[in-house]
């Protein structure tokens, strides 16, 4: 039954695949999956919980890197806190409410200001500020189009951090990204890019201790 399911076997998929091994899910996986898709959350932000798990460096052996990830129900925690993430967003956009949306970047902007302190490298500090003044700036008018705006200036932020390292450094977090994706045989070409910057990007996240950012 399950097995049939497009919505089901992309999360699969996905999973197997930064997971390298396996070729089908537990039953209690799948039914994992089944209750997402009667909650009708799309599968990019199943995708961006599991993500965000194999990228956490506390779900692996700190002796030989070996993944401590063994299925779904294991890294649940990421995926609720995505879903939470894009519930809330869902309420705010579909309301019309400039002012939910102004508490939303009054929300992030608190964040920053309680991890300021956690950031030691200065060069990257200050593009984290240029961030938070850039958030703090949108207009009235870029408001209904506000959490577009918002996902350009994090990424944008991303590659500025990126920018900012070494050519070791750099290598190295490519390096480290493209690692994560074990089995990439059944990629297309856009979706492995895709996912090598995304796994780039959660690896600079816990590099500069950016909490704040999704």
């Amino acid at each position: 039954m399950f097995k049939e399911d497009t919505y089901i076997k992309s999360i699969e998929k996905y999973f197997l695949t930064h997971l390298g091994k396996g070729i089908m899910l537990s039953y209690s996986d799948y039914e994992l999956i089944q209750s997402w898709k009667d909650r009708e959350i799309p599968t990019d932000i199943i995708i961006e919980g599991i993500r965000e798990a194999f990228c956490d460096p506390k779900n692996f052996d700190s002796l030989n890197n070996e993944s401590r990830i063994r299925n779904l129900g294991y890294i649940i925690s990421y995926i609720d806190k995505s879903i939470e993430i894009y519930c809330g967003l869902k309420r705010i956009e579909t309301s019309n409410d400039n002012t939910a949306t102004e508490s939303y970047i009054e929300k992030i902007v608190d964040k920053i200001n309680k991890s300021i302190d956690q950031i030691n490298d200065k060069k990257v500090l200050s593009e984290v500020n240029l961030y938070k003044e850039s958030l703090i700036n949108i207009s009235s008018q870029e408001l209904s189009d506000s959490f577009t705006i918002i996902g350009e200036k994090e990424l944008n932020l991303y590659n500025k951090i990126f920018n900012l390292l070494s050519r070791s450094e750099k290598n190295t977090i490519m390096t480290k990204a493209k690692s994560k994706i074990k089995n990439s045989d059944n990629m297309t070409e856009d979706a492995y890019n895709k996912s090598v910057t995304s796994f780039r990007n959660m690896l600079i996240k816990y590099k500069f201790n950016l909490e704040f950012l999704n």
